[in-house]
């Protein structure tokens, strides 16, 4: 069972992730993008699925990162760096892929979206990193 303050960064993370989706892929790509390309997007998806993914992808980011704590360390710089590594790793070659493979995903937009997925990464991992600090985690 993980700790607590496994948990609290976990929704933390979620929070945050939840609130930086909502401004990035809510209102600012849809402004850009995806208003303009409706036969690509599902625009009437229920924001619930959404909401309940950025908590599991901090989950699972949070998991992770208590496998690999070690070569990062706790604390704020911590995360972040963990962050990038894993916003580089998890979004450089699927949105390239993306654009290549899917039909509607521009050039531009694929940049966008590996740009935002690193940033928010960044995010996240600052977030979980400073809640989720192992050494404090096991003397509770």
């Amino acid at each position: 069972m993980k700790s607590s303050k496994f948990w609290i960064a976990v929704v933390a993370g979620g929070v945050v992730a939840n609130v930086l989706d909502f401004i990035v892929q809510g209102k600012v790509f849809t402004d850009m993008y995806y208003s303009k390309m409706p036969e690509h997007f599902n625009m009437n998806a229920n924001p619930a699925f959404y909401i309940f993914g950025d908590f599991v992808a901090v989950f699972v980011f949070a998991w992770v990162y208590d496998k690999v704590y070690a070569s990062f360390g706790g604390g704020m710089k911590g995360g972040m760096t963990y962050g990038i590594y894993a916003g580089v790793l998890i979004n450089f070659p699927t949105w390239i892929f993306a654009h290549l493979m899917m039909q509607g995903v521009s050039y531009g937009m694929s940049w966008m979206m590996t740009i935002y997925g690193v940033i928010w990464y960044t995010i996240v991992g600052s977030i979980v990193g400073q809640m989720y600090m192992k050494g404090d985690a096991a003397k509770a």
